[in-house]
């Protein structure tokens, strides 16, 4: 499938992994509506992706676990854009390196409801908009937002509400041919010309272009491991 004209959101899009995922998509002229917390980084972002491609781009300002801002979200695409193929929403999960167990309620809550209420949010109110439903996708993709993860922490916990999240939207929205997957993803690192550690992002960059243009043939509501 060719992306060009095609329109996606990308939520988090100023995260390494979501800047990388937007140059890609611009780069082959899709269009893009770029979200997330910080307005000078979207704007910067912006701004790069605008000089080196012709498609239509915007910003708008999303906390994921805001009923409000996604329905911001969903008056800009209404306005500015005829359709959306696709919603990729991007989680850089922030958490303590310590037990499950030995977490406060705040902690707990405050990633879960991001996260996980945030997902489900954002796929209730853009599903709609999904118009060419035979090529519409919808992908999480989540993410450690540094590189030491302990297997017992809040991390493993928010991925595993999302993965099941994202099984059972695939099953019903299968009946309208949209297709939901989740991505676990464990960046990479190399030693950059300053000898500190650079993320190496191509391989999640590859599968996420390669399901977004359907060569890439995964099952619906499975989830992707990229270590």
């Amino acid at each position: 499938m060719e992306l060009h004209n095609k329109t996606y959101i990308i939520a988090n899009a100023t995260s390494p992994l979501g800047s990388d995922l937007s140059r890609h998509l611009a780069g082959v002229g899709a269009n893009l509506i770029l979200t997330g917390l910080d307005h000078v980084a979207l704007d910067q972002l912006l701004e790069e992706i605008q000089e080196d491609s012709h498609g239509q781009h915007s910003t708008v300002m999303l906390q994921q676990s805001k009923e409000i801002d996604w329905l911001n979200v969903l008056s800009e695409i209404e306005q500015d854009f005829d359709s959306l193929n696709g919603i990729i929403l991007i989680h850089t999960i922030h958490s303590e390196s310590k037990s499950i167990y030995d977490l406060t309620f705040e902690e707990f809550n405050e990633v879960v409801y991001e996260h996980v209420w945030g997902t489900y949010l954002g796929t209730r109110v853009l599903r709609p908009l999904l118009k060419d439903e035979s090529e519409a996708k919808i992908i999480n993709v989540i993410e450690p937002s540094f590189e030491e993860v302990y297997e017992r922490n809040l991390y493993y916990t928010v991925t595993g509400a999302i993965e099941a999240l994202t099984h059972s939207t695939a099953i019903e929205l299968s009946k309208e041919d949209i297709d939901v997957y989740a991505l676990s993803y464990r960046p990479s690192y190399k030693e950059s010309m300053e000898d500190s550690l650079e993320r190496a992002n191509p391989q999640a960059i590859d599968t996420l272009m390669d399901i977004l243009s359907g060569s890439d043939d995964q099952p619906t509501g499975e989830t992707i491991i990229i270590n």
